[in-house]
């Protein structure tokens, strides 16, 4: 073999790693796919949903909705679907990862009605959460913290176990989350506990079997550098009935009459600080 043959091969080679390799200005395979799954699923709801979608406008502020969640603007997801399209070996790996992570949301979503089917049988659990199932704090996001809040519904009980759960990667520092129940009488009962390791974690609120909740609602403060990213997947809010044979709870911080320490209720209360993104899960 010549030395100019042997020249043209490793020439070749470089050209393809190079092409291989994703560029750092370029949303990286994973979360491109998780993008673009979040992307078919708001278009199904389009579809599913085309009278209260009939403008263009409307169907944007879904998209951006999307890439709000993740972080992104539109300009850098075209231009990231421009380089995916001209590596189209690259482009067909995130396209498999995000068939896989559609079919992991059909099982899922499955699984939770038929919990739900359970909780109408057997009254045990059922997963409440309301929000989405996953989310990644960076740069591009403007704040370090999301709340949550819902609502009594007809199948509260006094008394119910709330377990919210989820699993944490990439932590550093210690993090802090919070859940509170307000009660018909005007008082506010809540916990807190901090996150400083990998791997799954929950943060329990046992309500007063003696009193009626009326709304369960918390946050998340995370902790993390800049350039760094925080994810947590798979959040859950496990609502399970209380066993009066066996009902025990150490009581967490109370207030009455609303009276929360200032930090916590200006917390609380700062929706602006909740991201609004597109429901979705996503496994690892």
């Amino acid at each position: 073999m010549t030395i100019r043959k042997i020249t043209a091969i490793s020439a070749l080679s470089l050209l393809a790693a190079s092409c291989s390799k994703v560029p750092g200005d370029v949303i990286q395979p994973r979360e491109m796919a998780a993008i673009m799954a979040d992307v078919h699923v708001g278009e199904a709801v389009v579809e599913i949903n085309r009278s209260e979608y009939r403008t263009d406008s409307a169907k944007q502020l879904l998209k951006q909705s999307v890439y709000a969640k993740h972080g992104v603007t539109s300009q850098e997801v075209d231009s990231s679907l421009a380089w995916y399209g001209r590596n189209i070996e690259r482009y067909m790996d995130v396209y498999d990862m995000t068939i896989e992570m559609l079919e992991h949301r059909i099982i899922e979503s499955g699984n939770r009605l038929a919990a739900e089917n359970a909780l109408s049988i057997a009254g045990d659990s059922v997963d409440v959460w309301p929000g989405a199932r996953y989310i990644t704090f960076n740069d591009r996001l403007p704040s370090n913290m999301f709340t949550f809040s819902f609502g009594r519904d007809p199948n509260w009980e006094r008394g119910d176990l709330y377990t919210w759960r989820a699993k944490f990667f990439n932590t550093e520092g210690t993090s802090v989350w919070l859940i509170a129940t307000d009660y018909a009488d005007g008082s506010t009962e809540y916990v807190h506990s901090t996150v400083d390791a990998d791997g799954w974690r929950e943060i329990k609120m046992q309500t007063d079997s003696t009193r009626q909740p009326v709304r369960i609602y918390g946050y998340f403060n995370a902790a993390r550098r800049p350039g760094a990213g925080l994810r947590i997947d798979s959040l859950e809010m496990v609502r399970k009935r209380v066993n009066h044979s066996d009902y025990r709870r150490s009581y967490g911080s109370r207030y009455e009459n609303y009276n929360l320490p200032t930090v916590i209720a200006d917390t609380l209360n700062n929706e602006q600080s909740q991201p609004q993104p597109l429901a979705g899960t996503e496994g690892d």
